[in-house]
């Protein structure tokens, strides 16, 4: 079952990459109505922040790792996702009237990157044991 998994996602894992990063950026610029999670903690969203970029970078790695040197993957992945975070804060800002621009945003989405450069070699040995 798991080998299953993995032909699926090797076979649609760009696609998953592309369609993951068009939703967060519809989720940072849209109206979206403000959302109890049931997390009773104080700025609750930055979590929000922390696990959409933490996703999106796994999925951009697996999307890569094998079209990308592995060198060259770990820079422009990370970057390139920390930089659309900052982009999209921006927007929100510039573009919205709805929307705010927060730093604190953006600390949280490039947070999330770094937690998943940190554990993305152990996730590919796994992955690539299956």
């Amino acid at each position: 079952m798991l080998r299953d998994i993995k032909n699926l996602l090797e076979r649609n894992a760009l696609w998953l990459a592309v369609l993951a990063t068009l939703g967060v950026a519809i989720l940072s610029l849209g109206a979206v109505p403000k959302l109890n999670i049931g997390l009773d903690l104080k700025s609750s969203d930055k979590y929000l922040h922390f696990i959409a970029y933490f996703s999106l970078c796994l999925l951009w790695f697996f999307a890569l790792k094998d079209r990308l040197h592995r060198y060259i993957f770990r820079i422009l992945i990370p970057l390139g996702l920390i930089l659309y975070g900052i982009i999209l804060e921006g927007m929100q800002g510039g573009l919205t009237t709805y929307r705010t621009a927060d730093i604190y945003d953006a600390v949280a989405n490039t947070a999330g990157v770094l937690g998943a450069m940190i554990l993305v070699d152990k996730l590919l040995r796994w992955y690539d044991s299956i």
